[in-house]
């Protein structure tokens, strides 16, 4: 049987802090099926789709940070695309190393990355602290 579950889609919220001003911009990607295939619209597509829903609704003066079950491992061409234009923070080890953290904050923000493990799930609970 065919190895797809649907579309998939991108959900994203900003969140501002109210005592410094400052505005993240937060992206939770679950990624197409089968892995690193990028699903019916393509690895590259996937990747442009995800930048395209940043520039929409970010503000030129947000932290963004794009994480999620990818399906796509780091050699992905999916990811790869990603990597030429966000920062990457973290990825997990499960299916590969299916699970990433992006940023446009540069590696010297990072405070911290942790993977906490599988925590029940069948994914890794990836942790990272960035200062914005």
């Amino acid at each position: 049987p065919e190895q797809w579950w649907g579309l998939r889609g991108a959900l994203w919220a900003r969140f501002g802090h109210l005592s410094t001003g400052k505005t993240i911009l937060v992206v939770n990607h679950h990624g197409p099926l089968p892995i690193d295939t990028g699903g019916r619209c393509g690895r590259r597509a996937t990747a442009w789709n995800l930048l395209r829903t940043i520039a929409t609704h970010a503000l030129q003066a947000d932290g963004i940070f794009l994480l999620g079950d990818f399906n796509a491992k780091v050699t992905s061409e999916t990811i790869r695309e990603l990597d030429d234009r966000l920062h990457h923070v973290h990825s997990g080890w499960a299916f590969g190393g299916v699970d990433h953290i992006f940023s446009n904050c540069g590696d010297v923000h990072v405070v911290s990355r942790r993977n906490l493990g599988n925590g029940g799930s069948d994914h890794d609970a990836l942790d990272a602290v960035i200062a914005v």
